[in-house]
């Protein structure tokens, strides 16, 4: 099992380190054991179709696949912490070389993410399962050329992935969100009272504080882009949608307010938590909702990314902690079960009207800065319907 590191380069625009690397397929297979299941809520994986099928004829013969893009997480900062980020060209020491590829040796599978190559990943497994004896020692001897990113925040191969992938929009945006998922769990999985639920868990939400990682997923996605329908058919709002989320993305990047603005989703997630929590386990089923969820995520996110609004989310925030505690109605849920049970279905896709719903009534209720009881912008968005 082997890999060798070829170099290291550094991304000004999104602040990271890039390995440049190879490894047989070996070392790539046991790191990346369970990405797939991992991954699962991205595209499906593709088996049987013919373009496949010949890729793994042209695997066995010994083809070089294109570079596959991976995110490692938990590297020692203090391999890279020597170099000057403003080098256009690093010229890594052999020392450095040296431990970069005893860190990459010593990763474990739960901390490698395929950003891009889950498709040709699925491919070397099943070529791998189609061989035996000595073909199949030497098929797990050839190389791989990698790109491995080091330790990058969720925030930055978010715009790395979405604006390379721009202009050609192989996959949804929500697709691209959905292969960053790993990245985003481990960016919240230190909220105080969260659990967050893979695919692979098979588990399902049984109290507060559980969010299943699709759903996480899909919230950043309607907090970034302010919309709570995150499934784009059209072709122009979804281009639109992936601009915006762009513009979006690159002002969190800009160094002088770096920190304070990639709080800004970390911030909605804590809070929804806190609500959650003060609803209690007689109103689970109410976060429990994805389409209230990204409701809430899309009106917080048109709340922070507005200069007016910005200043009136977080005492909006601190009033909706305070309706939560209502031990009676909390945050008016009774009567947004009634809304919600009155949408006329031969008229609504009930779920797309219930985000919308939603979505309405908690920007409305940070417009008035917490100043009304949610459960008058219930009523207020209702009439919207």
């Amino acid at each position: 099992m082997r890999i060798e590191v070829l170099g290291l380069d550094y991304d000004k625009r999104i602040s990271s380190f890039m390995v440049n690397a190879r490894a047989d397929y070996e070392w790539y297979l046991s790191k990346t054991q369970g990405s797939e299941e991992n991954l699962q809520i991205q595209r499906d994986i593709i088996r049987g179709t013919k373009p496949y099928k010949n890729l793994r004829a042209d695997l066995k013969l010994g083809c070089i696949l294109p570079t596959i893009v991976l995110a490692v997480r938990h590297i020692d900062p203090e391999i890279t912490a020597s170099y000057n980020t403003d080098d256009a060209f690093i010229e890594a020491s052999a020392e450095h070389i040296q431990a970069l590829t005893e860190a990459l040796v010593g990763v474990g599978p739960n901390d490698v993410d395929i950003v891009d190559g889950l498709q040709r990943t699925n491919a070397l497994r099943q070529t791998l399962a189609e061989l035996e004896g000595a073909d199949r020692e030497a098929f797990l001897r050839r190389s791989l050329r990698l790109e491995i990113w080091i330790n990058i925040p969720f925030y930055s191969l978010a715009y790395r992935m979405l604006l390379l992938n721009a202009g050609q929009r192989p996959m949804s945006m929500k697709h691209q969100i959905d292969i960053l998922s790993g990245g985003l769990a481990e960016d919240l999985k230190d909220i105080q009272g969260i659990e967050i639920i893979r695919l692979k868990d098979h588990k399902r939400r049984v109290r507060p504080g559980q969010f299943h990682l699709s759903t996480l997923a899909q919230a950043f996605q309607a907090w970034m882009q302010r919309s709570p329908n995150v499934d784009r058919t059209n072709l122009v709002v979804e281009t639109m949608a992936v601009d915006e989320a762009l513009e979006s993305l690159g002002i969190d990047l800009n160094a002088e307010e770096n920190a304070e603005h990639r709080d800004g989703f970390r911030e909605f997630v804590s809070w929804i938590v806190q609500l959650d929590t003060l609803v209690g386990d007689a109103n689970n089923r109410f976060f429990g909702n994805d389409t209230v969820v990204l409701g809430f995520a899309a009106a917080a996110g048109f709340a922070h990314k507005n200069e007016t609004l910005n200043a009136r989310l977080k005492p909006a925030m601190a009033s909706l902690l305070e309706e939560a505690a209502d031990p009676d109605d909390p945050l008016g849920i009774n009567i947004f079960e009634q809304v919600r049970k009155s949408i006329d279905t031969k008229k609504s896709n009930v779920g797309e009207a219930t985000r919308d719903l939603v979505f309405r009534a908690v920007r409305e209720y940070i417009l008035q800065a917490g100043t009304s009881r949610l459960a008058d912008c219930w009523a207020q968005s209702a009439s919207m319907v």
